[in-house]
Parts: C-alpha cells; sequence; structure tokens
C-alpha cells in the first residue's frame, strides 16, 4: 500500500508522497494536475481537479507497467486550506507476452541491422513500460537511419495490453524504404592538397550511406595532426533522388608548437626540455621538428623532416639528425647520426619502423678502450601498447621488438647483428591492486666486442632497470670499470595497491644484469609511493640491492608512464 497526501500551506497545497522511490515519485507528480494549487482556487475548480486525479494517477502507473493499480482518494477542507489523500496498490507489473516485428526488404536482410535486433534489451518475458517500447522503436530506427535508411518509419505500431493477465502484445512494422547513396560532398578545405586530403575520408560519392564511415572520416581527420575541428553532417532536407549531400567543414589546427618543460630524476639529474615542431609547412602535409634536452649527464639535439607517403593516416617517411654528448660513470661518448626511414601502423595497433642510420661517435669507455666508430646501420622494429596509457591503468601491456645491425661491406667498422626486445605488463589483483612486470632483453652477434660503441652496447642499473643501483653501473668490467656487454636479461616485479585518490604505494623486486657469456645477476628490493600527476605517474623509490648489502640504501625518482 502507498499513501500519497497533499497537505496545504497557507499559500498553496504541497505534494508529499511517501512509500515509493524517487523514480516512481517524480512520475506521479508529473501527472498530477492537483499538485500545487493555491489554497484561494474556487471550491468547484479543486473539486474538479480531484476528480481527475484517478485517471491521472492511473495514466501514470501504467506508463510504469502496472496495469492494475487500486486508488482511493479522499478529499477534505479545512479553514486554511485543503488536503487530498491518495491510496494506491500498485499491484503486479505487466510483461512483454509476445513481440512481432515486420521489416521491409532491403533494411531486413543489413547485417548490422539484424545484430542490432538480436542484441536488444527489451523483449518477450521482460517488464512492459511504455520508456522502454518507445526505446526499442527510437533505437531501430536509429540503426535504420545510421545505414542511410531516412525514409524508415513504422507502418503499424499497436500494443495491446491484458489487464487480467497483467501481459502486453506489442506488433510492430518497419517500412524501411530505399537507402540512400552520397551525394555531393560540400567541402571548401583548402589546407590541404585535395589528393591528399582525400585519402584520410572513408565516403566518396555514390556510395551508400553508412555512418560508420563518416565516423572514420572525422576521426582520421583530427588524428591527422592538421585540423583543430571536423563537422561532417548529411543535410537530409536536400535528399532526393535517393542520395543525400554531405557537408565537411574543418578548421586549421596550429601550424607551430613550442613546448618548454623540465624534470628530475635520479639517473639523470635535472633536466630541461625544448620542442619545436610545425604540424604543416606545405600543402603536401610535410612536417618539421627540434628539440633540445640538457641534463647532468647528456645534451642532445634533434630535428626531424616527415611527410605522408602512401596511405598517410598509417604511414609516413622521415629523416632525421642528431647530436648526442653523453657522460656517465662507464662512458663519454659523442655521437652524430644521421637516419632516414619509413613508418607504417598495421591496423589500429602495431607500429612498424624500418631505418637506414649512419652514426659517427667519439667514445671513451673506462681507462683502456677508446675510438672512433663510424656505423651505417640497418634496423627494423615493431611495437605495440594497448590500451593508451592513462595515470593508473588497471590492465594493458605494451611490447617492442627491434633487430639491427651493421655490416664492413657497408662502409662500418665493424660486423654486428643485435636484438632488443621489450616488455610491460599491468595486471588487476582486485579493484585497487596491481600487479606490474617488466622485462628487458639484448643479444648481440659481433666477433670484435671492442670495437662497438657505448650506443650498442648493453648496461643494466638505474631508475628504469635495477633499482638499488646507479644509472649503467651494471656490466662487464675492465680494469674495475663497467665497460658494457653483449646481452642483457632484465626483470621486473612490482605490487601496486592504491591508498587513495592519486596516491599508491608499492612494494617491488629488480633482478638481472648485462653480461658477455654468463649472466651474474644483480637484486634490488624496495619501496616506492606514486602519485598520479597530471603529466604522468611521478615514482618515488626506496631500493637496497641484495648482493652487496654494504651498499646503502638508494633513492631513485623518476616520472613516466607505466607502460
Amino acid at each position: 500500500m502507498l499513501g500519497m497526501t497533499l497537505w496545504a500551506t497557507c499559500a498553496s497545497a504541497e505534494l508529499s508522497i511517501d512509500g515509493v522511490k524517487s523514480d516512481v515519485e517524480d512520475v506521479l507528480r508529473g501527472f498530477l494536475s492537483i499538485d500545487d494549487l493555491p489554497c484561494d482556487s474556487p471550491r468547484w475548480w479543486v473539486g474538479r481537479r480531484f476528480r481527475q486525479a484517478h485517471a491521472e494517477i492511473r495514466q501514470a502507473m501504467e506508463t510504469l507497467g502496472f496495469y492494475n493499480a487500486q486508488i482511493e482518494s479522499e478529499l477534505q477542507w479545512t479553514e486554511a486550506c485543503w488536503l487530498a489523500t491518495f491510496s494506491v496498490e500498485k499491484g503486479p507489473r505487466a510483461r512483454v507476452r509476445a513481440l512481432t516485428l515486420e521489416v521491409d526488404e532491403p533494411l531486413a536482410t543489413e547485417p548490422r541491422f539484424v545484430t542490432a535486433r538480436k542484441v536488444e534489451d527489451f523483449g518477450v518475458d521482460d517488464v512492459f513500460t511504455h520508456q522502454a517500447y518507445e526505446g526499442l522503436k527510437d533505437r531501430l530506427l536509429d540503426v535504420a537511419q545510421e545505414l542511410g535508411y531516412f525514409d524508415a518509419d513504422f507502418s503499424r505500431h499497436v500494443v495491446t495490453v491484458d489487464a487480467e493477465s497483467n501481459s502486453a502484445d506489442i506488433d510492430l512494422a518497419l517500412a524501411g524504404g530505399a537507402r540512400y547513396r552520397i551525394g555531393e560532398i560540400i567541402s571548401e578545405q583548402t589546407l590541404l592538397e585535395p589528393e591528399l586530403f582525400d585519402k584520410y575520408l572513408r565516403i566518396e560519392e555514390g556510395a551508400y550511406y553508412d555512418a560508420t564511415d563518416l565516423t572514420d572520416t572525422y576521426k582520421n581527420l583530427l588524428q591527422s595532426g592538421y585540423f583543430s575541428q571536423v563537422i561532417i553532417n548529411p543535410l537530409l532536407d536536400l535528399r532526393q533522388d535517393g542520395e543525400v549531400p554531405l557537408r565537411l567543414a574543418v578548421a586549421p589546427a596550429p601550424r607551430r608548437i613550442i613546448e618548454l618543460g623540465g624534470g628530475y630524476a635520479t639517473d639523470t639529474g635535472p633536466r630541461v626540455r625544448g620542442d619545436l615542431s610545425y604540424r604543416r609547412l606545405n600543402d603536401r602535409g610535410h612536417r618539421a621538428g627540434a628539440s633540445a634536452l640538457v641534463s647532468r649527464l647528456t645534451k642532445e639535439l634533434k630535428a626531424q623532416y616527415r611527410l605522408p607517403y602512401g596511405d598517410p593516416i598509417h604511414e609516413w617517411l622521415f629523416t632525421e639528425a642528431s647530436y648526442v654528448d653523453e657522460e656517465t660513470d662507464t662512458a663519454d661518448s659523442r655521437a652524430y647520426s644521421l637516419g632516414v626511414g619509413r613508418t607504417k601502423r598495421l591496423g589500429r595497433s602495431w607500429i612498424t619502423t624500418n631505418y637506414v642510420d649512419y652514426t659517427l661517435e667519439d667514445f671513451d669507455i673506462g681507462e683502456q678502450q677508446s675510438g672512433r666508430s663510424n656505423l651505417l646501420i640497418l634496423g627494423t622494429s615493431v611495437s605495440r601498447t594497448s590500451p593508451i596509457d592513462v595515470p593508473r591503468l588497471l590492465k594493458g601491456y605494451s611490447i617492442s621488438l627491434e633487430v639491427r645491425g651493421a655490416t664492413e661491406q657497408l662502409i662500418s667498422d665493424t660486423n654486428f647483428v643485435q636484438f632488443e626486445g621489450r616488455g610491460r605488463t599491468i595486471l588487476p589483483l582486485g579493484s585497487r591492486v596491481r600487479l606490474l612486470s617488466r622485462l628487458h632483453l639484448g643479444w648481440t652477434w659481433q666477433s670484435k666486442f671492442e670495437d662497438l660503441p657505448p650506443s650498442v652496447r648493453f648496461f643494466a642499473g638505474g631508475d628504469n632497470s635495477i633499482r638499488g643501483y646507479g644509472y649503467q653501473d651494471l656490466g662487464p668490467e675492465e680494469n674495475g670499470e663497467v665497460v658494457g656487454g653483449r646481452r642483457l636479461l632484465t626483470g621486473s616485479m612490482e605490487l601496486d595497491t592504491l591508498l587513495k585518490e592519486n596516491w599508491s604505494l608499492a612494494v617491488f623486486v629488480d633482478s638481472g644484469s648485462a653480461f658477455d657469456e654468463e649472466p651474474t645477476f644483480n637484486t634490488g628490493v624496495g619501496v616506492g609511493v606514486r602519485w598520479y600527476s597530471p603529466l604522468g605517474p611521478l615514482r618515488l623509490d626506496l631500493a637496497h640491492p641484495l648482493d652487496d648489502p654494504e651498499r646503502r640504501f638508494r633513492l631513485h625518482v623518476s616520472l613516466g608512464t607505466d607502460l
């Protein structure tokens, strides 16, 4: 039993509803015309509204699927105002007994329409409400329109309710009409040459209209980086002769972007970085960029020129030049590089890169190894990250594989082939706990290892390698100096628990080694705190090396994504 009472105030009657959920209360308030009548309303007018209330309550309950509601009411007059009381017994809710849907060809056999019908969440034995019924019709019409059936409409839509059995029979007939094709594409873009711009489009004049193609076109244009806004609208009022024109409008993205930033990491100390990029040098979509990085260990200058190639959505050519001056505890190196390559995206996830890179590098490693290296390196890589990184992922992975090498037959000073692979995973252990794992391995085939510069040798230790040890502190030694190794194997396991919003606590173990023949594993364990800043996770770790108890705990600070 549900009781509703309208209490009068000095100015107007106030409706108070007890014993029902808020959604039912909102519906009843919307149907009752007696609600909020002023106290000075004429007696005959109040009485008329009161007599209407039965029908209004019954109508409201029927919209919610209650077709056997029992209603009792009483109207009382006082000196100050009036009081109306309603008691409603809801009864059982009606359910769908039968649902018939007839759809005209060719819409009936459209694969996406057939799929949409199968996944509908409203059907036989479900609770019947008018909201669910209208929702069913709207969804079917939406799918029809997404496929270009703009004239689709219901030629029959009948609902028969049997109050005695609390059941509803639904009979629908959908006339799809003809499927429209894309007519004139009205576009006034002048930023890119038409041939290049058209390669981003998944729509063409004369093709059947499909909203998915419009969505793909929208994404392609925005992700190109050339445009800040994209609008694609079918002009339905202008459709005729089985065609609908489309309006395509774009707004340019800023051509030049300047970014300045800084940071700190235990490995590199304070660092300052500046980036300059031109997203669009000309109407052929060419791009250029330059960056500079200065830290305690590294001075780096890079420049790149990139242009679309083949399918510009997934493929581009690039040339780049760089200068890197690095002074670590293990090696000093000055490297000049010039390279060209091609990057191609496979599907939506995998990215492949093929490149040729000429590097001239002067180096000193330890006290005995120094020289100048000329290497023409040919390489190929493939990588994937799923999903795109966010401040605190609960699940995901990344993988990258690369093979590179050089030969004396192609102006290089030495021969070598090298493989390097990296992998990271994040697995959820409940809603607040994550297990993070990391694996990094490398292998070099080379007979004269001393001829290889530091840039193609393997070192271990540091913030993103084995915590508890300094940056590049681990590897084969010569006269007590770390000189790097032919091979690398490092891994990490980390348990991360969310304490409160944007803060978590972690425990970890890192292990591995850079080596020539047989590995000698170094292991570090520790605890850490994570702050998920707008720039990415900031990590503060305190780690201790297990194989050298005399070493002190080492503090590691780093900023970067989990994947």
